[in-house]
């Protein structure tokens, strides 16, 4: 029993980790080498854990030359474009100028409710208020909504808008995430600064404190649901 609880959680971890070489992308987003990759990872990480008599160290032997071959296959098709399409294939423009690309539809057994369904979910209602309806390569479908049915922005209005700042957490759960206050080039002091103005005198106080570029910074205590 203790022998099936430490293989499943040495496979689990290596797997893991195997899977963060690999890259960042979600599943929906795996091109089909990279699909294919993981499908027969997860196969043979099994084996060793359902069958005890299965030696751990070829399983991982296996996993780690697919994971060798992904890697060697993407860095290639990273510099030759040739290669690239031979792997990744083409995206597949379904819709451009007025026109429905039939043949593109079924070469890739897309059908017109399909069609419909995307470009709805891109918030249009009809092939009226589309431009283009393309299936890249990982399988996702880009609908790009026409000039007029697309939303107004303050450079259409002629207003110069405020750039947008991204939040980066500087406090979880009682834990100060110091490669952030790098990133943001503030110092703790500052933080306790901030956690004093909001009544707090310890960061274990703190559930969640996040700030910008800007030194806007919110604060929420442990216990309460309201930020301060």
């Amino acid at each position: 029993m203790l022998v099936t609880v430490l293989r499943t959680a040495i496979m689990y971890v290596f797997v893991v980790l195997c899977l963060r070489v690999m890259g960042k992308r979600q599943i929906a987003e795996l091109e089909p080498s990279e699909l294919v990759v993981t499908i027969i990872i997860s196969e043979i990480a099994t084996d060793p854990i359902v069958d005890p008599g299965k030696p751990f160290a070829t399983a991982a032997l296996a996993i780690a030359i697919l994971l060798f071959l992904e890697i060697i296959l993407s860095f290639i098709a990273y510099k030759h474009i040739g290669f690239r399409t031979l792997l990744y294939g083409k995206p597949s423009t379904f819709f451009s100028d007025g026109r429905i690309n039939q043949n593109e539809m079924e070469s890739q057994r897309f059908n017109m409710s399909d069609l419909l369904e995307e470009i709805r979910n891109s918030g249009a209602t009809s092939l009226d208020d589309v431009e283009y309806v393309i299936m890249e390569t990982n399988g996702n479908v880009s609908v790009i909504l026409n000039t007029e049915n697309r939303p107004v922005t303050p450079s259409d209005m002629g207003i110069k808008a405020a750039q947008t700042e991204i939040s980066y957490i500087l406090i979880d759960n009682g834990t100060l995430i110091k490669n952030n206050l790098e990133r943001l080039k503030i110092s703790r002091k500052w933080v306790m600064d901030k956690l004093h103005e909001n009544g707090l005198k310890k960061i274990s106080q703190v559930f969640y404190m996040g700030a910008d570029k800007s030194g806007n910074a919110v604060v929420v205590k442990k216990g309460r649901d309201s930020n301060e």
